[in-house]
């Protein structure tokens, strides 16, 4: 081992990375080395002069280059073979307190002074790294670790000492996570004019580092992170993180990083996606945080958490994320809409989901919530309505039963929107006849076979024009070009997941998918208070000559079924006080009766009153109480406002009702709006239409059949003034039909929009896969699995065939998570040239005039209508029979 003697720097640094143990490791003469080189060192320590400094701060450098690498050798040989003898360089270290020796001496380099730390550091981080516990609580190196660490308290150092820094902090908390006995040896006594007080030496100076970018901040998160988790088993690490500047340190950070957000985006954005993030580095600098935030609320001690979420409350959604909502101008509008949206999908169960509910639907700006503000924003096909709606979708995606109460079922539960109807809205019957209702809204253009599109395609091909290939499948051991087959199609025999097999006109897919998609939300959605399979109604006085007065009573009190009190003292409006329906005066009521809430909804069932959704989602409820965590819930209130109400079926007396009252009043201003959305379907473009088609499905396949009957039963009688979904799309099939009876090229545009339809879905299943092969095998911090990732909190357990008609055709994906990439459209993920293929395979075709746009929406609605007859016969199945599916799909769809 003599070689080693004269390495230079450099070449140290390669053999510590060549070194095998297992050949070139030999105890005794690895052993004779590190005595030599630490001689070296020390005779230079001794005899070193200011004037000949730098010189000497070299040769001690270069001997701990090889100091450190004939401990990282022992180390690894001792990991290959327990047997080795014991650790003769690390005993000499700690023996002779060379660690100590050599922080006296670098104290006293001057200007070399960072030089010598950066090599301490990287000692000290192998030695950690390496030896872990076994030298942790050793006083040899702890003693001059603990000095060193203090040396950077009050002191900024440069970016490379930093990160060394932080790299060894970092090594600290993973060892410390491995035995925590040995976190009370990092709390040092530190003196203030408030006396004497325990500092945390690891968390104080990974605060200083948390908020860098790059590689040093995400190393700092990730220790913090971990400091946090170990908070919740050790109290004292609790006491001084929360009484710290841990929390305004996160909370400051995240809305300053806010602050420097565009203030627009590009008129073609509505829900940003992982590219639109990785584009804006300022964008990712807060999801970052956001990300750090959330982990922290997940894992920190509840003091933290509560602590963390009112400074977030306070500091961020109240006074940062409010008004820029709130802002005037439309375009800055829709950007704050989507950093909202997007701060939704990254949120998680335990983290910072439940502030971010409530500050929407219980905050009030002016006497007004948040979320009625946002919901106002749905009219028209402006950017900023796609954002509200994108956002909408997204709220619909949590399965939150307190979320959807505020946006559906307090305007249905009484029955408001329906006539006198013989029909029970759990009927299967009524969902087989919509079935086929629906299917035979097929436009009359759309009825040409897709045979004879397939030949349109093949005679285009001879003439040189090839836009798209029919292949017949191509098999092998259940892999289709090298994408493996899901579960669910081995049991279908049927393979939907080939990105060069479209699934157009795939009515059994469709079939396929809304099983799935149902069974997922009957699991999301089974510790619901509530099936919602019924009306709810309280008598009411007859008077005629109030109708108007009534029916703003009985909106006052539906809002009051959400709007929950908070455990944080914000200045909101004081309406509440002179309203006798609002929660304040509700709860005064209920609590001077001493009424207890012990009914619920459910005949015969109980449930937890402490869980208001599925575990889809995880949230309990939008509510907070002083001193409590997560009790007192939304669907309390919401027990407590009907249970003196009866239940009906539609063949008992009808409602008193005010018939003046607007469609919004009767099904919400989320329905109505969606409604309206599709009766202009024809003259809207392919992204609008594409949304409202998804967000429309999603709502019907919500296992509960007072929305779902409304939305697709046509023997369901609606009142006058509530839009039928039905209806709608009938009189778009007239208007079809009226359009299209005299046009001569009419069976050639519908071939050109299949073909430019399913190129975009062939394209948006491989751009998927591609983004799934991607982001596979991504490496986790730590103390954050891949599962919990918050950026995956509300992807399906599994990816259906089709998702929803959105997913096909949409220019871009319509899933609730940004780690999926959106679908380019054809001409951006095609090989083949734009300028080489036909023109009426780009989206600026389409858009040339209402006839062209009218086909290509006629194609769409067709699809739609076979999404929606496919979800009405799984919704007979589900009515027909209480456990329809056997267990073994539902243990699929649950994994």
């Amino acid at each position: 081992m003599s070689w080693l003697r004269s390495t230079s720097l450099s070449f140290a640094r390669q053999l510590s990375r060549s070194l095998d143990p297992r050949h070139d490791y030999e105890p005794h003469a690895c052993y004779n080395s590190f005595c030599k080189h630490w001689q070296q060192a020390h005779d230079i320590i001794l005899k070193s002069q200011p004037q000949h400094l730098h010189d000497d701060v070299l040769g001690v450098v270069n001997h701990l280059e090889q100091l450190t690498t004939l401990l990282v050798l022992e180390a690894r040989a001792r990991e290959i073979n327990t047997s080795t003898s014991p650790a003769a360089c690390l005993d000499y270290l700690l023996s002779e307190n060379l660690l100590d020796k050599l922080y006296e001496w670098a104290v006293c380099t001057g200007k070399y002074e960072n030089v010598v730390r950066l090599e301490q550091l990287k000692l000290f981080r192998n030695l950690i790294t390496h030896y872990s516990t076994q030298v942790i609580a050793a006083e040899p190196l702890l003693r001059p670790l603990l000095k060193l660490l203090s040396g950077f308290r009050n002191e900024l150092p440069p970016p490379n000492v930093e990160t060394e820094l932080v790299t060894v902090l970092n090594q600290l908390c993973v060892a410390l996570m491995q035995n925590m006995n040995f976190i009370d040896l990092f709390f040092l006594t530190t003196h203030t004019q408030k006396g004497s007080q325990a500092e945390f030496i690891i968390v104080r100076l990974l605060l200083a580092s948390v908020h860098r970018e790059g590689s040093t901040g995400s190393t700092a998160r990730d220790a913090l992170l971990l400091c946090a988790k170990m908070s919740a088993r050790c109290p004292e690490l609790a006491d001084f993180m929360l009484s710290g500047n841990t929390c305004p340190v996160l909370a400051t950070g995240l809305s300053g990083l806010y602050s420097l957000l565009p203030r627009t985006l590009n008129d073609d954005i509505y829900r940003l996606t992982p590219d639109d993030v990785n584009q804006v580095h300022k964008l990712t600098l807060f999801i970052d945080s956001l990300e750090f935030c959330n982990a922290v609320a997940q894992v920190a001690h509840p003091s933290i958490k509560k602590h963390l979420l009112d400074l977030l409350y306070q500091g961020f959604l109240v006074p940062v994320m409010g008004p820029a909502l709130l802002q005037s101008g439309a375009n800055e509008q829709a950007a704050a809409m989507a950093y909202l949206e997007l701060l939704l999908r990254c949120v998680t169960r335990w983290g910072l989901l439940k502030t971010v509910l409530h500050f929407l639907f219980v905050y009030e700006y002016d006497g007004v919530r948040v979320i009625d503000v946002l919901l106002r924003r749905l009219e028209g096909n402006s950017q900023l309505s796609m954002v509200s709606l994108a956002l909408m979708e997204t709220l619909i995606d949590l399965n939150c039963e307190d979320v959807m109460i505020d946006l559906v079922y307090k305007y249905l539960v009484n029955g408001q929107h329906l006539i006198l109807n013989k029909h029970k809205i759990t009927e299967p019957s009524q969902y087989r006849d919509a079935a086929v209702a629906f299917l035979s809204l097929s436009p009359k253009c759309c009825s040409r076979p897709m045979e004879r599109t397939k030949q349109w395609c093949d005679e285009l091909a001879i003439s040189g024009r090839r836009v798209l290939d029919f292949n017949e499948e191509r098999r092998i051991n259940g892999v289709h070009d090298g994408l493996p087959m899901s579960n669910l199609a081995h049991e279908t025999k049927v393979n939907y997941g080939n990105p060069n097999e479209t699934l157009y006109g795939n009515y059994h897919a469709y079939i396929c998918d809304s099983r799935f998609q149902i069974v997922t939300r009957l699991l999301a959605c089974s510790n619901w208070t509530s099936k919602y399979d019924c009306i709810l109604h309280k008598r009411e006085t007859n008077n005629n000559t109030k109708e108007t007065g009534d029916a703003q009573t009985l909106t006052k009190e539906q809002d009051s079924l959400i709007s929950c009190t908070s455990g944080y003292e914000t200045k909101t409006s004081d309406s509440s006080e002179n309203q006798p329906h609002s929660l304040t005066s509700l709860n005064e009521q209920d609590e001077a009766k001493n009424e207890p809430v012990s009914e619920v909804l459910n005949e015969g069932k109980e449930h937890d009153s402490l869980t208001s959704l599925g575990e889809s989602s995880g949230y309990e409820s939008i509510k907070y109480k002083e001193g409590e965590d997560s009790e007192g819930f939304a669907e309390e209130l919401f027990i407590k406002s009907v249970r003196k109400k009866e239940v009906t079926e539609y063949n008992g007396e009808p409602l008193a009702r005010n018939w003046r009252a607007s469609a919004e009043s009767s099904v919400g201003p989320l329905v109505s709006s969606l409604l309206k959305k599709t009766s202009t379907l024809l003259e809207s473009d392919l992204v609008t239409n594409c949304r409202v088609t998804s967000v429309l499905s999603k709502l019907s396949s919500l296992p509960t059949p007072l929305l779902t009957s409304m939305m697709l039963c046509p023997n369901v009688g609606l009142q006058p003034n509530v839009p039928s979904l039905f209806q709608t799309l009938s009189k778009l099939k007239e208007e079809v039909d009226e359009l299209t009876e005299g046009l001569p090229n009419t069976e050639e545009l519908v071939d050109k929009a299949r073909v430019f339809l399913i190129q975009r879905e062939m394209a948006l299943v491989k751009t998927r896969s591609q983004s799934n092969d991607d982001t596979h095998g991504q490496n986790a911090s730590p103390a954050q699995r891949p599962d919990d990732s918050p950026f995956k909190r509300m992807e399906s357990k599994r990816r259906s065939f089709s998702n929803s008609l959105s997913n096909i055709f949409g220019r871009r994906l319509s899933s609730s998570s940004p780690s999926q990439n959106h679908a380019h459209s054809p001409q951006n993920t095609t090989h083949a040239s734009p300028q080489k293929r036909p023109i009426f395979t780009q989206e600026s075709y389409w858009n040339q005039s209402i006839t062209l746009r009218s086909i290509l929406n006629a194609v769409i609605l067709d699809e739609w209508l076979k999404e929606l007859a496919a979800l009405c016969e799984e919704h007979a199945l589900r009515l027909s029979a209480e456990n329809y599916e056997d267990e073994s799909y539902i243990e699929s769809v649950a994994l």
